[in-house]
């Protein structure tokens, strides 16, 4: 397993061996990870850039086991879990209460909000609120990881092992745009295209498919992902704001303020926020509406950002987590109410929307877990979408 331990000054994380874990009861299943993804939110551990979140420092100890994004087989079923030996499952790493064995469940659980549970750092079974930052039941960036039958969900055949783990950043996207969603039809922005940018644009043309998507991006090969996972329209952010200009003629609005300070004036009645640093979200802020909607889907924590535009166009800044029960129906393919996300996800991963062969584009064992982290973080060089480990 690979673990966060901050054992070597020079690099935060150590391979080591330990101890294979025991099935907490007869609910829970050991899965043989096929898939574990690198998510933005791990690299934040290693290279600072949304500001810190002291708020969630008690929710975990160190060392812990890397990896949330996962996917793989069942290699042991507990006597109460549905899923057989060999059955290929997504896993959701949020651990509440039913997996916890609380109960009854807090209020939010029953609502079916296990990202919000009111339990997660209970450190009843786990010491952490999610896999991937525990220490005692696995990970993603590890052979085997401990689930609970509510966290796992079975992957369609129309998904293939290499896409498997891309189901984390495309719930995380799902459930983020069912939390306050864009009227179909209207027109979204999209701020930022890494991973979660790119599941973004998958879960709007699965869930939303009247609405045409702008992505704006940094890098080349992320605007070229991008149209190849159906934007609509990319736009390249450049020093001089002359981006600023192109967004507001795909919109028809006014560009209002002076040199790095401009934005909107009747812009993007949506707008999903998926990188988290200050300058992202303060220009996600500054590219919405008037009475507008901003998905913060990045890890933002704490930072200077620009705040203006929430009070002075009366605009809502949504935030989202993890994985939930919606009740929302949507017009598009995943659309039911009442569904999981991460069977939205498999869904629109089912559809082709979100194609491994552009995203996926690096692959590393466990031994090479430096250097995996390092591609991740160094985009503009490795040209990394997302990076996953093949444990």
């Amino acid at each position: 397993a690979v673990q966060f331990d901050m054992a070597d000054a020079a690099f935060p994380a150590s391979l080591v061996e330990v101890p294979e874990p025991e099935l907490p009861d007869a609910g829970w299943a050991r899965i043989g990870v096929t898939s574990g993804g690198i998510c933005g939110s791990d690299l934040h551990l290693f290279a600072h850039t949304t500001g810190p979140s002291p708020t969630l420092a008690s929710m975990g100890t160190i060392p812990f086991v890397l990896g949330h994004e996962i996917a793989g087989r069942v290699i042991e079923a507990g006597p109460a879990c549905p899923h057989p030996v060999g059955t290929r499952v997504a896993v959701d790493p949020c651990i509440p209460c039913l997996a916890r064995g609380i109960e009854p469940v807090c209020a939010n659980c029953a609502l079916g909000w296990t990202s919000s549970c009111l339990n997660l750092d209970s450190r009843i079974v786990s010491s952490g609120r999610t896999l991937g930052f525990t220490a005692n039941l696995g990970g993603g960036w590890a052979d085997q990881t401990l689930a609970h039958s509510s966290m796992l969900h079975v992957i369609p055949d129309a998904v293939p092992d290499r896409a498997a783990c891309l189901h984390e950043p495309v719930s995380i996207a799902c459930h983020g745009l069912l939390r306050s969603a864009p009227e179909d039809g209207e027109p979204v922005l999209v701020v930022g295209a890494g991973i979660i940018g790119l599941a973004s644009v998958a879960a709007l043309k699965g869930l939303f498919p009247r609405s045409p998507v702008t992505v704006l991006a940094r890098h080349p090969h992320q605007a070229e992902a991008a149209i190849a996972c159906g934007a609509d329209h990319v736009v390249r952010t450049s020093p001089d704001n002359a981006h600023v200009d192109e967004l507001a003629a795909l919109v028809g609005a006014r560009v209002v303020g002076r040199k790095a300070h401009v934005m909107l004036m009747g812009g993007f009645p949506y707008v999903v926020e998926a990188v988290g640093t200050p300058h992202s979200v303060t220009e996600a802020l500054r590219m919405v509406n008037h009475r507008g909607v901003v998905l913060l889907l990045g890890t933002a924590g704490i930072s200077e950002v620009d705040l203006t535009p929430i009070w002075y166009k009366e605009a809502a800044l949504v935030g989202s987590i993890d994985h939930s029960v919606d009740r929302r129906s949507t017009p598009g393919l995943a659309g039911g109410p009442g569904r999981h996300s991460v069977d939205r996800a498999l869904d629109v991963l089912a559809a082709g929307l979100l194609p491994d062969e552009v995203v996926v584009t690096h692959e590393f064992a466990l031994e090479d877990y430096r250097t995996a982290v390092e591609a991740a973080i160094d985009r503009n060089s490795s040209h990394a979408i997302k990076v996953v480990f093949r444990p």
